[in-house]
């Protein structure tokens, strides 16, 4: 019979290796760290949400250290939360400072789930027949003329898929989406401010129908260190300075950095650093022992099934001398394991925990083992 992992370490049913994935498992979250950080970002969230703000801050730190999988945790996290609506984006590769901002633009808009944009709007609408001066709210942030709202409106009103995915691509600057020829508003958006404007008054919906701030998780957002130089340079700082002066919109950026000096030059601009502002940028640092014993003693609580053990678990641990609270290590090769995982910038990661942790727990069943011990933890190591 082919072994298992999931049946070998009696693993949760969830899980069917030590493999914890970002998306997947996001309501999981491990590391005392990490929590911290979590709890700081939804403590300022809440705090600008009494105010009807969105809150901006930029999370950095080297890559594998778990910046995606805190984006997504906060995404689900938040879904009883009453007073924001996160947003994960994938923020897209720019070749150069010449790219389109609708590359950008387009792709904050259209990872909001087209459902949940019906809804909004459709609420939004009810309220606003009852009120014409929430209209005059959101025609206010737009700065143009009701063309542009109507069509906005109509397009994100109809309740289809299509319609609702093409009218975000076009309020995000992208070609052709605009839904019905009738209403005179351009066929694509060019100037970086109506950009801006334009996911500033569909946060302004949202705040009216539901009283939820916009806040958008921009993943890989190191990817605007490409954009550094040349004339386009100063319209994408114009573009991303007007998107941080919407009151109704927030946004977290997560981005890949050793330290501080490798963000991205464009988001230290005055007119940027000074809205996101200096308590506002965190470092998701590597890990000295403590935490890493942390993270590690969080994930083994989170993927094996230990309350209540399986009494064949409690067997082996009982038989062998050793521990539920470092199984399936044994004691000394948990401390010997934390030791390893806390020194040097390639191992002292999340990534690089779970990985070797997966690779000692491959090692351990094809040596016929219920225990990952000294003799595999030395193989593993050393390349055995």
């Amino acid at each position: 019979m082919q072994k298992r992992m999931s049946e070998w370490f009696f693993l949760k049913d969830e899980f069917s290796s030590f493999i914890v994935d970002a998306q997947k498992h996001a309501q999981h979250l491990c590391g005392v760290e990490d929590r911290k950080l979590r709890d700081d970002l939804a403590l300022s969230l809440r705090e600008c949400a009494y105010s009807q703000r969105g809150h901006h801050a930029i999370i950095w730190g080297n890559a594998g250290r778990g910046k995606t999988h805190l984006a997504h945790h906060l995404v689900v996290t938040a879904v009883d939360n009453q007073a924001i609506l996160p947003i994960y984006v994938d923020c897209p590769p720019f070749p150069s400072a010449k790219a389109p901002l609708h590359m950008f633009f387009g792709a904050l808009l259209k990872s909001i789930p087209w459902k949940t944009v019906k809804d909004f709007v459709g609420k939004y609408r009810a309220k606003a027949e009852n009120d014409s001066t929430l209209e005059k709210r959101v025609q206010d942030v737009l700065q143009a003329d009701t063309n542009i709202y109507d069509a906005m409106v109509e397009g994100l009103g109809m309740g289809k898929e299509s319609s609702i995915r093409s009218t975000l691509g076009w309020l995000g600057g992208e070609p052709g989406g605009k839904v019905n020829a009738a209403h005179e508003a351009p066929e694509q958006f060019t100037d970086e401010g109506q950009l801006a404007r334009n996911i500033g008054a569909l946060g302004e919906m949202l705040l009216i129908a539901e009283g939820k701030n916009l806040i958008f998780l921009v993943d890989e957002a190191e990817r605007f260190q490409t954009i550094a130089s040349g004339e386009r340079y100063w319209i994408w700082l114009s573009a991303i300075r007007e998107l941080f002066r919407r009151p109704a919109v927030g946004l977290i950026l997560f981005i890949i950095a050793r330290n501080r000096d490798d963000i991205p030059n464009i988001l230290w601009e005055d007119e940027i650093s000074s809205v996101i502002g200096g308590n506002n940028i965190h470092e998701s640092a590597n890990f000295a022992q403590p935490s890493a014993e942390s993270f590690l003693k969080d994930l083994l609580d989170t993927v094996v099934k230990r309350s209540p053990a399986p009494t064949e678990l409690q067997k082996i641990v009982q038989e062998k001398g050793e521990s539920l609270e470092t199984y399936p290590f044994t004691k000394s090769a948990f401390e010997e394991f934390i030791a390893h995982h806390s020194i040097g910038t390639l191992t002292n990661i999340p990534r690089a925990i779970i990985g070797s942790l997966e690779h000692c727990a491959r090692r351990a069943m094809t040596l016929d083992k219920k225990l990952i011990d000294h003799d595999v933890l030395r193989r593993v190591i050393e390349g055995v």
